[in-house]
C-alpha cells in the first residue's frame, strides 16, 4: 500500500520551445539575396543601353549667301498718346554667317488714344502729335551671339541673337504739312531657326526723325520717335550648292 501524500508531485515542463527570434532571421536570410539581385540587374540594363547625347548637333540653318525675307507685323510701345499698328517686309543678303546687309520697308496706321483726348480737352495740353504713315531704311547686322536650348524629349532649339541698324526716311503727317523726314533706327533681336530654310524672329527697336511741326504758329523742326515690336517668320532662299 502506498502512502498519500497530501502534495502532488510537480508536473512535466512540456517539450522546449525554440527561442521566437530564430524563425525570424530564418525568414529574413532570402531578402539580401534578393536586393543584391535586384542591385546586380539594374546595373547590367544600363550598362547594356547606349549612351544617347543630343547636345552635339549641326546647325540646321546656314545663313551665308542666302537671301532672308522677313515678313512681320508690328506695333508701338511706351506711347500713351499714339497707338500705332502696321507691317513690313525686310530683306538682307547674308554675305557670312552673322553679317548681313539689306534694306526695310514698312507702313503704319496711327491711333489717339483716351490718354491724349483727355489732355487735349480738360488740361488743354499742347501735344505735337506726327502720324507716320509709311518707312524706309538700308539696314545692316550683325549676330554675335549663338546658342541652343535643350528642350523635353532630348530636342535642340538653335537661336541667335542680332543687332542691326540702318538710315533712312519717314514719310509723316503733323500740323505743318505733310513729308519726307530723315530717319535712323537700331534694335535688338531674337532667331529661332525652325528649319534649313525657316526661322521666327521677334526684334524691339526704336526710330527718331526730324519732325516738321507748328510751335506757336511757326515751324520748327523736333527730334521725335517711338518704340516698337515686331514678330513674323523669316524666309531663307538658298545659294549655291557648294556655298551651303
Amino acid at each position: 500500500m502506498r502512502p498519500e501524500s497530501w502534495f502532488p508531485a510537480p508536473g512535466s515542463q512540456g517539450v522546449a520551445r525554440l527561442p521566437i527570434g530564430s524563425h525570424l532571421v530564418r525568414a529574413m536570410r532570402p531578402l539580401p539575396l534578393c536586393i543584391t539581385a535586384c542591385l546586380l540587374a539594374s546595373f547590367t540594363a544600363r550598362a547594356q543601353e547606349p549612351d544617347e547625347i543630343a547636345a552635339v548637333q549641326k546647325r540646321p540653318l546656314r545663313q551665308a549667301k542666302r537671301l532672308e525675307l522677313w515678313g512681320y507685323g508690328e506695333m508701338s510701345i511706351a506711347d500713351p498718346y499714339l497707338q500705332r499698328w502696321g507691317g513690313g517686309l525686310r530683306g538682307m543678303y547674308h554675305l557670312r554667317e552673322g553679317l548681313s546687309v539689306g534694306l526695310d520697308v514698312s507702313g503704319l496706321g496711327t491711333w489717339r488714344t483716351q490718354d491724349l483726348v483727355i489732355a487735349k480737352r480738360e488740361l488743354h495740353a499742347r501735344i505735337l502729335e506726327s502720324h507716320q504713315q509709311a518707312a524706309f531704311a538700308g539696314m545692316v547686322s550683325i549676330a554675335p551671339l549663338y546658342g541652343k536650348v535643350a528642350l523635353p524629349g532630348d530636342a535642340l532649339v538653335h537661336f541667335e541673337t542680332f543687332l542691326d541698324a540702318g538710315l533712312g526716311g519717314v514719310l509723316t503727317e503733323t500740323d505743318a504739312g505733310r513729308g519726307l523726314r530723315p530717319m535712323v533706327t537700331a534694335g535688338i533681336g531674337q532667331r529661332l531657326f525652325l528649319g534649313e530654310s525657316l526661322a521666327l524672329t521677334a526684334r524691339v527697336g526704336g526710330e527718331l526723325y526730324a519732325e516738321r511741326v507748328l510751335v506757336d504758329g511757326q515751324r520748327q523742326t523736333h527730334a521725335m520717335g517711338f518704340w516698337t515690336v515686331q514678330f513674323g517668320l523669316s524666309w531663307y532662299f538658298p545659294g549655291q550648292k557648294e556655298d551651303r
